[in-house]
């Protein structure tokens, strides 16, 4: 059960971990601490404690809950393979200029949400994390859920482990060709922008995972497509509305001109931080709150962002190097954060509450010690548009 924190308690508990950080206790191995917040306070918000992590149901299919070998990072062989085809697409470019010309906006994974995008596994006991992303979802918004196919019964199943929490008409279930292996579905999905007529475009990379289904998406919701031959993850992109975009420029994506990010992705300007840890994506370590305000739990980061005239708030950092409280999902006001059981969790929480959302906590234990990624990684959000009717929709169909 959800217990709400007081005020006081909330205070109390983030003045004790700011102290022993400080005292050189064993805290978090961060820089957190309540003169981090650049001049937030926290004493006088009401935290939601994350509920206990839930553990698969007995009856949850194995092919819901299987795929624990699908690791978020690529391969070494993948990553080398990404990273010696982008040097060779550089090399080999002659239409740098033209794909330098601005055509489309960024959509902030900020702004409005129509649809969240999961894949229907329940990989690295995501389910607990899920279901908060449903509940968190706007009330005339969809959820969508993909997979390769499956049968009526096996739908049903499905839709069973989102009871209680949305009601079933708001779920769509479409197959997508190889959906199954799309778990990282920000990665793996296009990436969505939107055009000078306002309306939405699809932007499709190579992914190292094999998951390919860019072109079927973008028919589904009767959207624009472009496509690039870099390989490129989605969870390497933080955009604002103004064309402010960001990336960590680790060994793959170095190798991708900066004209490729104008013209697909619609930078006005283009910030490269260097790759620190992690497997080297931005949603790891820096988010957009709104256009102008962003969180990170990298003070060099902090800096660098400061420098280009942005606020920047620094969470505190959990126990393990793949932890992260920066890969949430934010929707029209709410935040799904990641959360480890730790006593860092909270303070976490209350950061985001002071930037005016209301926040819950997603486990993501399994997700980012096993899988190595986090909530931000597992979902796509695109905006309000008009959805096709899925059986006709080439390549992918309602089940």
């Amino acid at each position: 059960m959800r217990k709400l924190f007081s005020a006081t308690a909330c205070a109390a508990l983030i003045a004790f971990l700011s102290l022993n950080i400080e005292a050189g206790g064993t805290g978090n191995g961060s820089a957190f601490d309540n003169r981090s917040l650049g001049g937030l306070d926290l004493s006088a918000v009401q935290v939601q404690a994350p509920a206990a992590p839930a553990e698969a149901p007995a009856d949850l299919p194995a092919w819901l809950a299987s795929g624990n070998d699908l690791k978020h990072a690529p391969t070494p062989e993948q990553a080398r393979e990404s990273a010696l085809r982008n040097a060779a697409l550089r090399r080999s470019s002659k239409s740098s200029d033209e794909d330098a010309r601005l055509k489309y906006r960024p959509y902030a994974d900020f702004e409005e949400t129509g649809y969240l995008l999961m894949n229907a596994g329940f990989n690295f006991n995501s389910l607990q994390a899920k279901r908060e992303m449903a509940k968190a979802l706007p009330a005339d918004a969809t959820l969508v859920l993909f997979w390769g196919d499956m049968t009526p019964a096996e739908k049903k199943k499905l839709l069973s482990q989102y009871d209680g929490v949305i009601s079933r008409d708001r779920i769509k279930v479409i197959a997508l060709p190889k959906g199954e292996r799309g778990f990282w579905a920000r990665d793996g999905l296009p990436v969505p922008m939107i055009d000078k007529d306002n309306k939405l475009t699809l932007i499709d990379a190579q992914y190292y995972h094999g998951f390919e289904a860019d072109k079927e998406v973008s028919k589904i919701f009767h959207a624009g497509y472009a496509k690039h031959e870099y390989g490129f993850e989605g969870g390497n992109f933080q955009a604002n509305t103004r064309g402010d975009c960001v990336i960590v420029n680790n060994d793959r994506h170095d190798k991708i001109p900066a004209g490729i990010f104008s013209g697909y992705y619609g930078c006005k300007q283009l910030i490269r931080l260097p790759f620190i840890d992690g497997i080297g994506h931005v949603d790891e370590r820096v988010r957009f709150i709104n256009d102008t305000t962003l969180v990170t739990d990298t003070p060099g980061y902090k800096d660098t962002l400061e420098g280009k005239g942005f606020t920047v708030h620094l969470l505190p950092r959990p126990a393990k190097p793949l932890e992260t409280y920066v890969n949430s999902l934010i929707m029209n006001g709410q935040v799904v954060v990641p959360v480890f059981k730790q006593p860092t969790d909270a303070q976490a929480l209350a950061v985001y509450e002071s930037l005016g959302l209301k926040a819950a906590g997603g486990d993501s234990i399994a997700l980012s010690n096993d899988g190595m990624g986090s909530v931000h990684c597992i979902t796509m959000t695109y905006p309000k548009v008009p959805m096709a009717d899925l059986l006709k929709s080439l390549g992918a169909k309602e089940i």
